[in-house]
C-alpha cells in the first residue's frame, strides 16, 4: 500500500513525470498475484481493465484509466477521483487476501502459478497490456516473479513427487530472467516498443518452454493430494 499511496500522491499533486516512474513500480505487487485478484468477482476489472475491453456504458477504473491519463490525455477532472478509488480497491485486495480465513490449497497454487505465465503470453508479450506507457516488461517481470514464487512453496511436494521436474523448471527461469536482464535500464526496464520483433519471438520462445513444464506442477500436485 505504501508504493500505491506514492503513486497517487505524484498524481494527485500533478506531477506527472513522477507519477510515470511509478506507476510500473505500483503495478508490480499486484501484477504478482493477479490470478488471485481475478478470483475476488468484479475486483480485477476495476483495477486492471483494459480501455479496448471495455464494455458499452461501462465505468472504466483502475490501472489503465491512469496510465492513459498520465501518457496521452493528460490529468482529467476525474482523475485524482480515479486514483482515490484506486487505493481503496487495492486495500480491499489486500485485506482480502491477508484475511485470517484465507486460504489457498497446493493445486490452486499450482494453477496460480500457470496463470501468471498465461498472462504473459496472452498481453505482455504482444505489448497490448501498457499500450500507452510501455511498461510491459515491468509486469513481465513481476509475473514471472510471481511463479516462481509459487512453485518455491510448492517444491517439497514437487521434489518428493518428481525429483526431475523442479531443476528442470528452475533451468527454464533461469534462462528467461537472463534474457529479461537484457532489457534492464537502471532500476527498470527500457520501454516496451523498443523491443523487436525478433526479441520478442525469443522471449516468448523462453516462455514457452517454461510454461511447458510448469503446466505439469498442477497435476502433480493433485496426484500427491489425492485429488
Amino acid at each position: 500500500m505504501t508504493t500505491t499511496g506514492e503513486f497517487v500522491a505524484a498524481v494527485k499533486a500533478g506531477n506527472v513525470d513522477e507519477a510515470k516512474r511509478m506507476f510500473p513500480l505500483t503495478r508490480t505487487y499486484y501484477e504478482r498475484i493477479e490470478p488471485e485478484a481475478e478470483s475476488f468477482g468484479d475486483l480485477d476489472p476495476r483495477l486492471d481493465l483494459r480501455e479496448a475491453d471495455l464494455e458499452p456504458g461501462q465505468e472504466w477504473t483502475g490501472f489503465h484509466r491512469i496510465e492513459k491519463d498520465l501518457w496521452v490525455d493528460g490529468p482529467q477532472p476525474d482523475t485524482n477521483a480515479i486514483a482515490d478509488q484506486l487505493v481503496v480497491d487495492i486495500q480491499e485486495l489486500a485485506d482480502l487476501v491477508n484475511a485470517e480465513d484465507y486460504m489457498i490449497d497446493p493445486t490452486r497454487i499450482a494453477g496460480d502459478a500457470q496463470g501468471l505465465l498465461d498472462e504473459i503470453s496472452t498481453s505482455k508479450i504482444t505489448g497490448e497490456e501498457d499500450i500507452f506507457s510501455h511498461t510491459d516488461l515491468y509486469d513481465f517481470q513481476a509475473n514471472v516473479d510471481g511463479s516462481q514464487a509459487a512453485i518455491a512453496a510448492l517444491r517439497p511436494v514437487l521434489d518428493e513427487q518428481d525429483p526431475e521436474l523442479g531443476p528442470v523448471i528452475d533451468s527454464r527461469f533461469a534462462d528467461l530472467d537472463a534474457a529479461l536482464q537484457q532489457y534492464r535500464e537502471g532500476e527498470g526496464f527500457v520501454s516496451y516498443d523498443t523491443v523487436t520483433a525478433p526479441q520478442r519471438q525469443e522471449l516468448s520462445r523462453l516462455l514457452d518452454a517454461l510454461s511447458a513444464e510448469v503446466s505439469k506442477v498442477q497435476g502433480v500436485v493433485a496426484e500427491a493430494s489425492g485429488q
